[in-house]
Order: structure tokens, then C-alpha cells, then sequence
């Protein structure tokens, strides 16, 4: 009974810590939870988010504008106006005042632009640059996503590392215990006892640097996670166990590729935006007004001494040609045609250096995956053979300095190993990010 309540709350200890920590299984676990976490992809969204409303407010522009106007004047002396004698049968020539105190004034106008290029190109550049944001967010989530795949990858590297320094600093240390009292006896000398510490103090470098290692990658993991050095993270993975020589899937479409080609359309619609400076533009304009006057003031009365409300109305349709401006709008024009052909050829370019890139990714893959292989092979080979010479040592055939030296050997093949596992981790995760949708 007693056992059993132990197990229980070993589980219930190890579900709470589990319940505290981040836990990832994959690299993809990761990448989804950067998605809602890294500033960098956060920030770029509120500026897509920005561009959003740029683009609602050019678009405004082309949508007809009302304005309402009301006013009230109170006249405290009226204006004077010198009157010519006989202007006027039976008034003396002289200063006359005219109109009343009050005024009211009320009215609303309407505006819509019937042909402005420039307002139509505005929208057109804002409809553009939130699209071209749109493939900002997913160029930002590809470069953290390589600075997460970079720490992720280093983080496995050295887990395998520290195991295999576990397992070499175990036999190290027989081999080491074995000289030491050995040398005790008078049977080896003290050269064999330093290869032999050396030996072990090499395993042991390795066990260190690849245990501090582990956790700076892991810190570094929860910075770009926006996670704080006390948030407890977990990495539940491992190596892949089976490396294909060829890399498997097809590679997605470069973000970048895409920004270069909505940068090319930008310049094309700058170089029509400046173009659309010559162009005529025309507007129709409705307005309605009323005023009244009165003597007092009262004005939600009828009209006291005055006629009443005096309505006005009229539309007109304006146009505007743009006749000469000292060659300003040339020389504009001219400027930003060059942007566009210059925009042109850089992502022209960008089209080839990509395809050179992505072949250039495959054959690195598959170099380090091949070479992977290999240096794999010869670690084992390596140990097996210190091995081989162990036994023969215990059994008289060979010397010592035949079993440290190939023992020396077996570490040396694999930081071999480990030098080939990391160009492989690293043309993984490049291939990897090149299969991502973005």
C-alpha cells in the first residue's frame, strides 16, 4: 500500500513540473510556437497591420467627400456704405447701414473626383505595399526560423555529443585506474599514466563543454521564444535515426523571391504614379446653402422681421490640366523609370541566384550526409578496434601504448564524427526551412 501511495505522487510531482514546463518534441513544435511568441514576427505584424489601414485610407480617396458647414454671425454694428445723392429716388445722398444683426448660414457640398491617376495609383502602391508586407512576415518567420533550427540542431548536436563522452569517460576512467595502479606496482611507467589521464581528461573536456553548451542553445531557444531565463523549457527529441543520402520533398518558393518581385511592381506603379502628374484631372462639385437674417435673436423661430430661409444650389464639374512646372514632373518621371528597370534586373537576378542556391543546398546536403556516413563508420571501426587491442592487451599479446594509443585514436574519429554530424545538422535544417510553405 505504502508503494503504491509512493508512485502516486511521484506521478503527481512529475505531471506538475511537466504542466510548468514549455515542452517541445520537434522543431516544427517550436516554429508554431514562435509564430504567436518572437517579437520580430510580432512586430512585423503590427506593420502589416498598419499597412492594412494605409491601404483602406488611399483607397478612401477615390470615394465621393460630403461636408456640412453651419454658422452664426452676430452683426454688433452693421457695416456703413456711403451712398451717391440720386442713386436712389427720394434717399438723400450719404452713410447708410445695410443688413441685420443676426445671420444663420447652413449648407452641405459634395465632392467626387470623376479621373485623378494619382489617387488611383496611390491605392494601387498601398494595395501593393500591404502585399509585399504580407511576404515581409513570411521572409522574418524564415530567418527565425533558421536562428531557432540553428539552436535547436546545436542543442541535439551536443546531446549526442555528451552521450558519447559519457560512454568514452567511463572507459577512460577504467583505462586510467587500470594504469594508475599498474604504475603503483612498479609495472608501467609514469609516461603511460599521463596518455592515460590526458585520455580521460580529453573525455572529460568534451562531457563539460557539451553540458554548457546544452543549456546556452536552450537559452538562447527561450530568447527567441520570448520566454524569460527562469520559464522552464524541455526538448523531448532526438537525432533523426534514418539520413538519406538524397534529400526528400520538393523545395517551396523563396519569400524573398517574392519581395523582389513586388518591389518591381512598386517601381512600376512609382514610375506611373509621376507619369499620372501630367494627366488632366476632373472633379464634379454639388453645393446647397440657405441663410436667413433676422433683427433678433432667435434662431429656432420663424423668421421675425425677415423673409425666411434663402435657399442656394449649384454643381459644377472642374477640370485641371497641368500645363508646365519647369520640368520637375520630367525629370521625376525619368528618375523613376530608372528605379523600375534597375528593380527589373535585380530580381531577374534573384531568380538565378536562387535556383543556384537551392542546388548548391541539395549537393551540400548531400556531401555532409555522405560524409556522415562515413565518419560514423570509421568511429565504430575505431572503437572496435580499441577494443580488439584491449582484449589483446589483457591477454598479453600487445603493449599499453598499443591500447592508449587506440584509444587516443577512437577519441580523435569521433570528434570526427561529431565535426560531420554538425555540417549535416546544419544542411538539414536548410533543407528543412527551403520545405516550408511560408
Amino acid at each position: 500500500m505504502l508503494k503504491k501511495a509512493t508512485i502516486i505522487i511521484v506521478l503527481l510531482l512529475a505531471h506538475q513540473i511537466t504542466n510548468g514546463q514549455v515542452v517541445f518534441r520537434s522543431v516544427e513544435d517550436i516554429w508554431q510556437y514562435a509564430d504567436a511568441h518572437n517579437i520580430n514576427i510580432k512586430t512585423i505584424k503590427y506593420e502589416l497591420n498598419k499597412s492594412s489601414y494605409a491601404k483602406k485610407q488611399a483607397y478612401s480617396t477615390l470615394l465621393p467627400q460630403a461636408n456640412a458647414t453651419a454658422s452664426y454671425t452676430d452683426n454688433l454694428q452693421l457695416p456703413v456704405t456711403i451712398i451717391p445723392a440720386g442713386l436712389f429716388p427720394g434717399l438723400p445722398g450719404g452713410p447708410v447701414s445695410f443688413g441685420q444683426q443676426y445671420a444663420y448660414a447652413a449648407g452641405i457640398n459634395a465632392q467626387m473626383n470623376i479621373l485623378n491617376l494619382q489617387n488611383l495609383y496611390n491605392a494601387r502602391i498601398a494595395k501593393q505595399t500591404e502585399d509585399m508586407n504580407k511576404d515581409s512576415l513570411a521572409s522574418t518567420r524564415k530567418s527565425v526560423y533558421q536562428q531557432i533550427a540553428t539552436q535547436y540542431y546545436s542543442y541535439l548536436l551536443m546531446q549526442e555529443a555528451a552521450r558519447l563522452a559519457d560512454q568514452t569517460v567511463k572507459v577512460a576512467d577504467s583505462v586510467a585506474t587500470s594504469v594508475i595502479n599498474k604504475f603503483k606496482e612498479g609495472t608501467l611507467n609514469e609516461a603511460n599514466t599521463d596518455i592515460a589521464k590526458i585520455n580521460l581528461a580529453r573525455a572529460q573536456q568534451t562531457q563539460v563543454s557539451a553540458q554548457y553548451q546544452m543549456r546556452t542553445a536552450r537559452n538562447n531557444i527561450k530568447a527567441l521564444l520570448g520566454l524569460s531565463v527562469s520559464d522552464s523549457l524541455a526538448i523531448l527529441a532526438s537525432l533523426p535515426e534514418n539520413i538519406t543520402i538524397e534529400p526528400t520533398g520538393t523545395f517551396a518558393e523563396d519569400p524573398s523571391l517574392r519581395i523582389a518581385l513586388w518591389r518591381t511592381k512598386l517601381s512600376l506603379s512609382q514610375y506611373h504614379l509621376t507619369n499620372g502628374a501630367f494627366a488632366p484631372s476632373i472633379n464634379v462639385l454639388y453645393n446647397y446653402a440657405a441663410q436667413r437674417y433676422d433683427k433678433t435673436f432667435e434662431p429656432f423661430s420663424g423668421a421675425t422681421g425677415a423673409a425666411g430661409w434663402y435657399p442656394a444650389q449649384y454643381w459644377s464639374l472642374q477640370a485641371s490640366i497641368p500645363l508646365f512646372s519647369s520640368g520637375g514632373r520630367l525629370f521625376s518621371s525619368k528618375r523613376s523609370k530608372l528605379n523600375y528597370e534597375e528593380s527589373k534586373e535585380q530580381y531577374e537576378y534573384a531568380l538565378k541566384q536562387s535556383a543556384i542556391n537551392d542546388e548548391n543546398i541539395r549537393l551540400n546536403y548531400q556531401k555532409a550526409a555522405a560524409v556522415l556516413n562515413k565518419t560514423q563508420e570509421v568511429m565504430k571501426l575505431s572503437f572496435n578496434n580499441y577494443t580488439h587491442i584491449s582484449n589483446r592487451y589483457d591477454a598479453g599479446i600487445v603493449s599499453l601504448d598499443e591500447r592508449l594509443n587506440a584509444f587516443k585514436d577512437y577519441i580523435d574519429y569521433q570528434n570526427q564524427y561529431l565535426n560531420s554530424l554538425s555540417d549535416l545538422l546544419v544542411q538539414l535544417y536548410q533543407v528543412k526551412i527551403r520545405q516550408q510553405s511560408f
